[in-house]
């Protein structure tokens, strides 16, 4: 069986076969990574009760399990602005309605941080330069989402307290004038681990105004092997149904080719 798929969006043709690229990173309570935000491993422990243990391996007569961990810390997820702000604004309300499309076209961008000296001290940066090559695309083929790959692929990891890269001032903005309404990167924030609660890019990619962006997605902790050539593709994106301000998700990767309608 082959798939080959064909979405038209804003005077173009996107065509992509093929199998898809998995870019998720799971909640992981063996090996209990990855996680950030100063958390513990995920945990999975049977359910005890009186005279039953729910764990085959433990005599019970199914492994019935309470899994234990937080969407933002232990594996990729995909958040709304109710991660900044106060209001009911679940992510799973966006994938039921379709605001969170389900296929959307999308721009993979290659974005190596950069050295930088901040207020912070020397941290190391995703530079808007980036952008600036991919603008020429992203003005032409107006795609909804931006796929950052912003590291080798290793993040399996522990990264509390490693000060991972962020995006430098000016980011998120810049991807707001290029309506960029989702944004995917395989780093554990768009915004520095330690910044007083500033969350600049955060701010500025969800926007003050609750009427302006209500549908902008952030995705993070993912894992974009370097297989995946920097370009045009379709993001098929899977969100799991919990009803909070994010949520583990699967986004798929399809690379894919851009033409104009005939």
């Amino acid at each position: 069986m082959s798939l080959r798929i064909e979405l038209d969006h804003c005077g173009h043709t996107w065509t992509a076969s093929g199998s898809p690229i998995d870019l998720s990173v799971p909640v992981n309570p063996h090996s209990g990574l990855p996680r950030a935000w100063y958390k513990g491993p995920a945990t999975a422990e049977p359910v005890r009760t009186d005279g039953w243990t729910g764990s085959v391996a433990e005599g019970g007569s199914v492994n019935f399990r309470d899994i234990t961990f937080n969407p933002h810390a232990h594996g990729t997820h995909t958040e709304t602005r109710e991660h900044i702000r106060d209001t009911f604004h679940p992510i799973d309300a966006l994938a039921r309605s379709g605001a969170l499309p389900f296929l959307m076209p999308a721009l993979l961008v290659e974005a190596m941080p950069e050295s930088r000296s901040t207020a912070h001290g020397d941290d190391w940066v995703v530079p808007v330069s980036v952008l600036e090559t991919a603008a020429a695309d992203v003005q032409r083929w107006a795609p909804s989402a931006l796929l950052l790959r912003c590291t080798t692929g290793d993040v399996h990891r522990d990264w509390s307290n490693s000060n991972p890269p962020y995006l430098e001032a000016g980011f998120a903005e810049r991807l707001v004038e290029l309506s960029i309404e989702h944004l995917l990167i395989d780093l554990p924030s768009v915004d520095r681990e330690i910044d007083g609660g500033v969350l600049r890019a955060h701010n500025a990619f969800f926007g003050d105004d609750p009427a302006s962006r209500p549908n902008a997605t952030i995705s993070e902790l993912l894992c974009v092997p370097q297989g995946a050539s920097a370009g045009p593709g379709l993001i098929a994106m899977q969100v799991s149904p919990f009803v909070n301000d994010a949520a583990p998700s699967r986004p798929l990767w399809f690379p894919a080719t851009v033409h104009p309608l005939s």
